[in-house]
């Protein structure tokens, strides 16, 4: 009992020094906020508005058609140029794609003749000149289609229904907001409770604190409980008020489920944090040793590439040493599939493994540190 009035009293102390810091607060509030409504919006790889030029060499009723049947809002409205005038406008990088009609192409097809269709495409915009150049030869397949048999019916002998479930429009921001939510709970999370630490050691409050009647895992285990309350209450926040109310997605339904791995998860990862933190003496070399591992953590996770695409030995390795792949998929489960505890029960029991394994390391270390 008298071990835990002690975490509770430093854990007050710690949200209290949190609350002094300003500069802190506004970062948190930031992050949570407008950082994560502004790139859930911006960084899309949906075809939408796509630049396309066209150069109709053949000016018949064909090439007038095929450049009407691109129109928004995949594509912007295109502008009919000359060869050498696409040639510079795309080098300029004003264009993806470019749409090339030959001379003759709408006699030579009447004649029963194979003509060719040139798109020029600028590959340095991978997604949306891969995407979109997929979407363009459909498009003017469908058109040229229609043009050859019109009013004909479908050719295919089995027409296959496609289901999009969980995401039904595939709108882009249901994805990259949530994944954004959980790069701010990792990236904030390390940096807030490594700096605790920091912060009593070049302050030299840390003195102060060992002369208490205190013991070390009492220390470390305040300061992990108040940055992963602070962190978790600002998720929670930022996910009913900006992602679900803000941008519409559908997340409220497994809030309780979601708080209880999010909760394991920032332990692990706060533990984390002051284990860093124990390998150094100053801000400036915390920041150095932080950066790393939190580039290699989000680029890893299963957030920004699927877990699927890396080396089998990769996913091995990054699923015992890092909780972040467990944190993606259990949250994609329970905000995204609407998971129940049975499903997501391994991705909890993986985190919280791995929340104890850093937790005896990182007291271990911390006794280092005091005793020298």
């Amino acid at each position: 009992m008298r071990s835990l009035l002690n975490t509770l009293r430093l854990t007050l102390k710690e949200l209290s020094a949190i609350r002094r810091d300003r500069v802190m607060v506004v970062l948190i509030i930031y992050v949570f906020t407008a950082a994560t409504w502004l790139v859930s919006n911006a960084a899309s790889t949906e075809i939408r508005d796509l630049a396309v030029a066209v150069v109709d060499e053949d000016r018949s009723p064909l090439s007038h058609r095929l450049t009407d049947a691109i129109r928004p809002p995949l594509f912007a409205e295109p502008e009919v140029l000359s060869p050498a005038e696409a040639a510079r406008a795309q080098e300029e990088g004003r264009y993806v794609l470019v749409l090339s009609i030959p001379p003759g192409f709408e006699r030579d097809l009447r004649a029963g003749q194979a003509p060719a269709l040139m798109v020029l495409v600028d590959a340095t915009a991978m997604a949306q000149a891969g995407n979109g150049a997929a979407f363009l030869q459909r498009l003017l397949a469908d058109e040229l289609q229609r043009y050859a048999d019109p009013g004909g019916g479908a050719s295919d002998p089995v027409d296959v229904v496609f289901r999009n479930r969980f995401n039904p429009n595939l709108t882009a921001t249901w994805f990259t907001s949530v994944m954004q939510l959980m790069n701010n709970v990792t990236i904030l999370t390390l940096i807030l409770s490594g700096a605790a630490m920091i912060r009593e050691r070049e302050q030299g409050t840390i003195e102060h604190v060992l002369v208490m009647p205190v013991r070390p895992h009492e220390i470390v285990l305040s300061k992990i409980l108040a940055t992963g309350l602070v962190i978790l209450l600002a998720s929670i926040s930022s996910l009913v008020a900006v992602i679900h109310w803000g941008l519409g997605v559908p997340v409220t339904d497994s809030l309780g489920l979601y708080a209880l791995g999010a909760a394991v998860y920032v332990i692990s990862v706060g533990s984390i944090g002051l284990l860093l933190a124990t390998f150094t003496r100053n801000m400036g070399q915390f920041g150095l040793l932080v950066i790393p591992v939190i580039i290699v953590m989000l680029l890893l996770s299963g957030g920004m590439t699927p877990m699927e695409s890396m080396p089998d030995w990769m996913q091995v390795a990054v699923g015992i040493v890092s909780p972040a792949p467990h944190f993606v998929a259990f949250a994609q489960s329970v905000l995204y599939r609407d998971a129940g505890l049975a499903l997501v029960a391994g991705e909890l029991l993986r985190m919280a493994a791995m929340a104890a394994v850093a937790l005896a390391v990182v007291l271990v270390r911390f006794r280092k540190v005091l005793a020298g």
